[in-house]
């Protein structure tokens, strides 16, 4: 089967005069249409309004496009490229233009350019040039230029198609600035660009599309730069836990280093529950060490790549104060908005990383890959980019290393989290050591890792030739809850059905001054949330991804609002965590952690004959979801996100009998168990 190309729509230029305008148009709408598929059901009207606007734009600017490639002005345009999806950096650009001597890149704006639409544009860009090896190459050793662009489709704009130069910022290949024009300057755009271009020797549309993904050595140098100095809020190596994650770190990098001298290809496990620091210990793999210039993290948390994306993009803003800090890296101060995003190439999200049939272009960074949540590793038919995964996840990931590392010497860091299922589909730890048999790799891991609950006797590795011991490689105590322990061993009591541990348990806590405290007000909840949080600390509102009926007390669980935001801005900013109005679910703060969390309990999940069950609203009523585990587990996550204190908040439900999906005896029942666990109300 072919692979789908990175871009929607490529041809040459020639071709693309012939074609018939709203043909093309089509075209990128059913790739529009096929890319959706891999986005989920609750999502779907958003992408149909999105491919809306995409078509509106493509029907404007088709026909722009068209009328200035007709000049012969323009003949030096050799291939025109629509839609182009740079996965690896997540980005996709309207427009790519291949000419003799010059790369445009055309962003399409309907009636007016914003300074936001400069800066898309131009990060663009510097994209190209950062990372895309046959552009960055050909700019280095040919002189080529690259020319960010904003063209209107409709309106007209006072900046005309004068020259802006390539001088004034940290990339002498691409131009000072955008070059902005009206629908009829289009034309005139592209003559000046290409009568100030270096050289007339252009590209090859196929190469330049499957270009590897290639860091420039400047910015590896920024990255490492800029996370030895970073200041990641969302993350805290806090003193409890230290010595066990810093010898877990030193115990794995040795391990790297005994593989990649042996020319092996091995897996490297780290295991441990929820906030026990695997996350802290692949950053740090990756960020810092001897082989850091070498490493990728990639995760399938998204959530949490843009939460610490924004928060080292901020750490290198503040670093543009001292000259030193740019000088290493080679960058002026003045271009830190788009060094800082080139920066954080280093954490990927794993849908960037893999490409739809998981076969991933040879890079530089990516020799060793530190694989987070690797518990969530999807299963064979999954769809993931628009196409259903042709072999387990895993075995893709291994696949991909083995292509892209052919003599071998190729280390994948597994950082696996235990009861952490909250998709169907996942596979778990199991999935890796089948693949490694399966592909030969050897693999380090420590006996408790193989003591995991999730690995049955039928799915223990047999080919025990292939293991290297850790000692170091399960991490025991949560760094998360760090005054005591007792909270996470607490939830897994209550998630077992466990009362009379629980409560045990609970005492502890107690004794602690770590209460966990049961309310049925929100408003209760919230007044000892702003209470409890002080200074910087962070507070706020979590809840299972299936907890809709909370929308009947004002909390909207598929809101999703930008987690960066949330987790980020003051206090004072009402998108903030601490202002306690917006729900985050499960899904998006899965890896990440606040002081205090209000934990909201809905119907999807609630007790039965003394035993758990779970529910999915579908229409206007519940039904049964047989996947109990994953249910738990959700919850599981959103019971475990506070460092220093947590309220349980279970509604009253609507006792006149009106919405059958708030019935009282839901919620009650509910109450009364986390009650006899240990749960008590405030004093």
């Amino acid at each position: 089967m072919k692979l789908k190309s990175s871009a929607w729509y490529e041809n040459s230029r020639e071709a693309f005069l012939a074609d018939d305008g709203e043909a093309v148009a089509r075209q990128l709408a059913l790739r529009a249409a096929d890319e959706s598929l891999e986005v989920d059901v609750d999502q779907s009207e958003e992408w149909r309004k999105s491919v809306r606007v995409l078509q509106s734009g493509l029907n404007a600017a088709i026909p722009i496009l068209k009328s200035a490639l007709r000049s012969p002005t323009c003949e030096a345009v050799r291939s025109v490229i629509l839609e182009y999806d740079f996965r690896r950096r997540g980005l996709r650009m309207d427009c790519i233009l291949l000419a003799d001597g010059v790369v445009f890149v055309i962003e399409f704006k309907r009636t007016k350019v914003a300074a936001a639409d400069r800066d898309q544009v131009m990060n663009y860009a510097v994209n190209l040039v950062e990372f895309h090896a046959e552009t960055r190459k050909w700019c280095e050793s040919r002189r080529g230029i690259v020319v960010p662009v904003v063209a209107l489709t409709t309106g007209k704009t006072s900046a005309n198609a004068q020259w802006p130069g390539l001088s004034g910022h940290s990339w002498s290949a691409i131009a000072g600035r955008p070059i902005e024009c009206s629908a009829d300057g289009l034309r005139a755009t592209i003559e000046t660009a290409l009568a100030h271009r270096r050289t007339t020797e252009g590209l090859d549309l196929n190469s330049w599309l499957s270009s590897a993904f290639e860091p420039s050595s400047s910015i590896l140098d920024a990255a490492l730069s800029l996370y030895g100095n970073h200041d990641v809020v969302a993350i805290r190596d806090h003193a409890a836990p230290a010595q066990a994650i810093a010898a877990a770190t030193e115990e794995i990098r040795r391990h790297i280093g005994d593989a990649l001298a042996d020319g092996e290809r091995r897996i490297v496990f780290l295991s441990g529950a929820p906030g026990a620091g695997k996350t802290l210990v692949g950053l740090d793999l990756v960020l810092r060490g001897a082989h850091a210039a070498e490493s990728t993290f990639v995760t399938g948390n998204a959530p949490l790549v843009e939460v610490l994306s924004t928060a080292l993009e901020k750490s290198y803003r503040s670093q543009g104060a001292s000259a030193s800090a740019w000088k290493l890296a080679g960058y002026h101060r003045s271009d830190a908005r788009f060094v800082a995003g080139a920066a954080t190439h280093k954490i990927v999200k794993a849908h960037n990383f893999l490409n739809p049939k998981g076969a991933e272009h040879k890079n530089r960074d990516g020799r060793i890959v530190v694989f987070d949540e690797a518990q969530r590793t999807y299963e064979k038919g999954r769809r993931v980019m628009g196409a259903a995964l042709e072999d387990h996840e895993a075995d893709l990931v291994l696949a991909a290393q083995e292509k892209a590392f052919p003599t071998g010497g190729t280390v994948v860091v597994a950082l696996v989290g235990h009861n952490q299922a909250i998709n169907r589909g996942e596979l778990g730890i199991a999935a890796w050591l089948d693949a490694a048999q399966r592909r030969g790799w050897t693999y380090s891991i420590a006996d408790e890792t193989l003591d995991l609950a999730e690995l049955s006797d039928r799915s223990k590795p047999t080919h025990s030739h292939a293991r290297k011991r850790l000692a170091d490689g399960h991490l025991r105590q949560s760094m998360r809850y760090y005054r005591n322990t007792a909270q996470e061993r607490w939830v897994d009591a209550v998630l077992n059905g466990d009362a009379k541990r629980a409560q045990s348990l609970a005492e502890e806590l107690t004794r602690a001054g770590d209460t966990v405290y049961l309310t049925r007000s929100l408003a209760d909840a919230r007044a000892w949330a702003r209470r409890s949080a002080a200074g910087a600390e962070r507070a706020g509102v979590i809840a299972s991804g299936q907890a809709r009926r909370l929308a009947a007390v004002g909390l909207f669980v598929d809101l999703k609002p930008d987690i960066s935001d949330w987790m980020l801005r003051p206090t004072t900013d009402i998108r903030a965590s601490n202002s306690l109005e917006f729900v985050q679910n499960q899904y998006q703060v899965q890896g990440l952690e606040l002081d205090y969390t209000i934990a909201c309990w809905d119907a999807d999940l609630r007790r039965e004959d003394k035993n758990w069950a779970a529910y999915r609203l579908v229409g206007a009523d519940w039904d049964r979801d047989n996947n109990l585990t994953v249910a738990k587990n959700g919850y599981r996550v959103v019971l475990t996100r506070a460092r220093k204190g947590m309220t349980i908040f279970v509604p009253e439900g609507d006792a006149t009998g009106t919405d059958v999906t708030r019935h009282p005896r839901f919620y009650d029942a509910t109450a009364d168990f986390l009650r006899e666990c240990g749960a008590r109300a405030f004093t």
